[in-house]
């Protein structure tokens, strides 16, 4: 069980205080090992370098604002519940940062959207203050976007944030510090790097893991399967909230007291277990509350939840407000207004942009007005003043505007999506896919696929697999080629319970990605999932015994190299799944692209059909 009895209060000035002090003291000395004529009035000014950039960043970030909370932020332990991290079944307790440090220096926490990943982060700047000896540094990696690839200089950004928060001390002593290993650096938000800039920042992170190996590095994320080739770091997995965990986020919120009585009743009492999908969810048990009100009933389908939210907060009260009726400034009506802000979020989703300044958000918003997207004439100022103060989608922090979450930026980027013709479909999303260096990282496609089903699977799963398929035939059907045109290497995967697997890394991500999606939509696939595990396992095993002996299982072995020794039998045998998993593809997109309708000749027969 998580302890949840945590007071950022406890957090004393003299606490900061000691910890600057021990932390100058051992800067201090390394300093002197460089610098023969250091004086002692440096130790000293160290010190108060350190204490005011504690100080300083313990305020930014023991507060945020959130869908519920826009208008003023809020100490997040007033609505934050520490959830554990899954370690292979193991359950690591959050609520203590040591817990984490103690499992090694390079760790990844991946989760899904609504999963709480940032507050976490922003729990472990604070816990780490509290409960140890290292000084914590949080960076927001969405910052480095601002970059260009041959720009980016992690180590330069740490050191320009800090410096943001009161850090001031010379460049070349904050070099020095790193090399005590007196930091946590925790790194939140990999999964909003821009696609195009990814791999410079994913080497950054690597080498600098590399350069200053006695610090600790904690990445947060919405999973990515190219971890899997971050062989140095470990990958946590955030826990859902429990029953007892979403009553106890439930009660800590400021909202209606009448309605979140009779909601915490009924979460007790039947709506966690029916939805609970939903309810382990923080983000959406938040929306779940909003809606509760006004719903008929609670959406079996995450879009539907979506709509549902939105829908609510346009036509709502402010339940935190005593019945405040908003107005809407723009005088819009529901269905322009959404449609206006779906373009919005379309144009911003594939433009990578999570946070922008006014000039940014107006400008999206007059792009809508250029396109024509609805008829009605409107203020801009006053729809994005909509967008912050009334239907709550954008949260207005200093002198940018953020999402109030991710989600529905998804969401309503995937509505206006379903807008575009099947032609447009197919080109912009496949040139999207395969130009961008495609990380699958959002609920995008997963949404885009819910809204339209069959359109998905025609427009942008058919085509990738057909692709492939004509590739592998001009290739002479080589297994060999199939495998390593998909994946660079393969390695050994070790778990805590002792198993061994193979691991490959990702070369082709938008082939592997449709191929991944065309099978879990296939029910023939996953009726025989846990069958083909177990035999997947088994074929696994001479290969990893010659990677251990031959390879010593250091790092992961490139494909060539397996081949080039005289070992391709048994690479193909372990990674056969490649070839399975590409046949189940090609054998649903066979069934999709097959059209029924085609041999029909009656009128009646194609209704039946229809």
């Amino acid at each position: 069980m998580m302890n949840n009895n945590l007071d950022v209060n406890k957090i004393s000035a003299e606490v900061i205080t000691d910890l600057a002090k021990t932390t100058a003291q051992t800067l201090y000395q390394k300093v002197r090992d460089y610098v023969t004529d250091i004086q002692k009035k440096e130790e000293i000014d160290f010190g108060y370098a350190y204490e005011n950039y504690l100080k300083y960043a313990k305020t930014t970030h023991e507060k945020m604002k959130t869908l519920l909370y826009r208008h003023a932020a809020k100490d997040i332990y007033s609505f934050y519940e520490c959830v554990g991290l899954n370690r292979n079944e193991d359950i690591i307790d959050t609520a203590d940062i040591n817990n984490v440090l103690e499992i090694g220096n390079k760790i990844i926490v991946t989760g899904t959207g609504g999963s709480g990943k940032s507050v976490m982060m922003k729990h472990f700047f604070l816990n780490i203050l509290e409960t140890t000896h290292y000084v914590p540094v949080l960076i927001e990696l969405r910052g480095l976007n601002e970059y260009d690839e041959k720009g980016i200089n992690l180590e330069e950004y740490i050191y320009e944030v800090m410096g943001t928060l009161k850090f001031k001390i010379e460049r070349k002593y904050f070099e020095y510090s790193l090399e005590t290993g007196c930091y946590v650096i925790l790194l939140d938000g990999f999964d909003e790097v821009k696609n195009e800039i990814s791999n410079s920042v994913t080497n950054q992170i690597v080498a600098m893991s590399k350069k200053y190996p006695e610090n600790h590095y904690i990445l947060s994320s919405r999973p990515l399967e190219e971890f899997m080739g971050w062989n140095q770091f470990e990958e946590l997995h955030a826990m859902p909230l429990s029953k007892e965990q979403a009553l106890s986020l439930i009660n800590k919120i400021e909202y209606d007291q009448i309605i979140k009585d009779k909601f915490y009743k009924e979460l007790d009492e039947y709506l966690y277990e029916k939805y609970e999908t939903f309810a382990s969810n923080p983000l959406l048990l938040t929306i779940m509350l909003l809606t509760f009100e006004s719903r008929a009933s609670i959406p079996d389908k995450l879009n539907d939840f979506f709509e549902q939210a939105f829908t609510t907060l346009f036509h709502t009260h402010d339940a935190t407000k005593g019945g405040y009726k908003r107005d809407i400034r723009s005088k819009l009506g529901y269905e322009d207004f959404k449609a206006v802000f779906s373009y919005f979020c379309f144009k911003s989703f594939f433009n990578s942009d999570y946070k922008f300044s006014e000039n940014k958000a107006l400008e999206y918003i007059g792009a809508a007005k250029q396109k024509r997207i609805i008829d009605t004439y409107f203020n801009s100022m006053d729809y994005l003043k909509d967008l912050t103060n009334s239907v709550c989608m954008l949260i207005h922090e200093g002198l940018e505007f953020r999402f109030s979450h991710r989600s529905f930026q998804e969401y309503f980027a995937a509505l206006y999506t379903v807008q575009l013709s099947d032609s447009q479909q197919k080109r912009f999303l496949k040139l999207w896919l395969q130009d961008n260096s495609y990380r699958s990282t959002s609920n995008y496609l997963d949404m885009l696929y819910e809204l339209q089903p069959l359109r998905f699977v025609k427009n942008i799963i058919s085509p990738a697999i057909r692709e492939l398929q004509e590739k592998f035939k001009k290739n002479n059907e080589s297994e060999e080629w199939l495998i390593g045109y998909l994946y660079e290497d393969v390695g050994i995967r070790k778990y805590t319970n002792g198993e061994k697997r193979c691991a490959v890394t990702i070369k082709n991500f938008y082939y592997h990605d449709m191929i991944i999606r065309a099978c879990s939509i296939s029910e023939l696939y996953n009726n025989s999932k846990q069958e083909r595990m177990q035999r997947n396992k088994v074929r696994e095993e001479k290969l990893i015994k010659i990677l251990e002996e031959e390879y010593h299982a250091s790092k992961p072995v490139r494909f060539e190299d397996i081949i080039r020794r005289g070992y391709t039998k048994e690479m193909l045998e372990a990674l056969y799944w490649v070839i399975e998993r590409y046949k189940f593809a090609v054998n649903y997109v066979d069934m999709v692209d097959k059209d029924p309708l085609a041999k029909k000749k009656r009128f009646s027969s194609m209704l039946e059909e229809l």
